[in-house]
């Protein structure tokens, strides 16, 4: 193994191991000396003799013209700075290893998404008054398919009429469909808290049978399945409720407004 690696090894850097080789190899030397030899500036040469010497590895004296002269001491000296670093590293070990726990304590990992499930017309109803809790507006996919049936159809207007009483607004896309249509046709509810646009089905491919409903809100996305028979599964994830709101937003933008 060269010196020069042998030296590295030991755990001084790069500027180090060189002003120390350069005084193994002069023996007792200025600083103008050494960092001639080690090819640095003087400035930098004194402060990394200064550090050697803290380190027990250089010594220093003043000569007779007061000139300051640096010795190297016994290269054994080297064995002793790497028991001492590798000491005072099991020591920081030790202090991590029993203190990690206070780490862990602030850690904060990526959000696990909390995921429920719900199931018959009173499990959708109990949804759909969670949502008016909601501190943000309310984004929806609709198709008023599974609104028309006779389970939810008197629920829909209880439910837009307690909305707009705690002034929650909600953009709705509607599937643009004839159950749609004749939905809107005969509205009686209020637009001051609701935004609807008609979203084609050709827009949305698959969506034709949709039979259902999503909304997003806060950091939750509800899906919503009204047939064969109704069910509904909430996910609590800030990732996924923000990817679905900017694809509501793009949807969206390729609405018709509804008047």
């Amino acid at each position: 193994m060269e010196i020069k690696d042998l030296i590295a090894k030991s755990g001084l850097d790069e500027t180090e191991a060189k002003v120390y080789l350069a005084l193994l190899e002069l023996g007792p030397a200025t600083v103008s000396d050494v960092t001639k030899k080690a090819q640095i500036t003087r400035t930098l040469g004194y402060h990394i003799l200064e550090k050697l010497g803290h380190y027990g590895l250089v010594d220093r004296a003043s000569s007779s013209g007061k000139k300051i002269i640096f010795t190297a001491l016994h290269p054994n000296r080297l064995i002793q700075f790497v028991k001492n670093k590798k000491n005072k590293w099991q020591r920081a070990l030790t202090e991590v290893e029993n203190n990690i726990s206070e780490l862990v304590n602030i850690y904060r990992v990526a959000e696990k998404p909390v995921i429920r499930y719900s199931s018959g017309a009173d499990g959708l109803k109990n949804l759909f008054l969670e949502t008016l809790d909601s501190k943000t507006e309310i984004l929806s996919i609709l198709d008023i398919e599974g609104w028309a049936t006779t389970d939810f159809k008197e629920y829909a207007r209880e439910y837009n009429c307690e909305r707009a009483k705690k002034k929650l607004m909600e953009k709705i896309l509607v599937l643009d469909n004839k159950i749609g249509r004749d939905w809107m046709a005969n509205f009686q509810g209020s637009f001051k808290y609701t935004n609807y646009r008609w979203i084609k089905p050709e827009i949305l491919p698959n969506i034709k049978n949709f039979g259902g409903e999503i909304n997003i809100y806060e950091n939750k996305v509800a899906i919503v399945i009204f047939k064969p028979a109704p069910m509904c599964i909430i996910i609590e994830s800030s990732v996924l409720a923000d990817i679905l709101r900017s694809l509501h937003h793009l949807a969206w933008n390729s609405g018709i407004e509804i008047k």
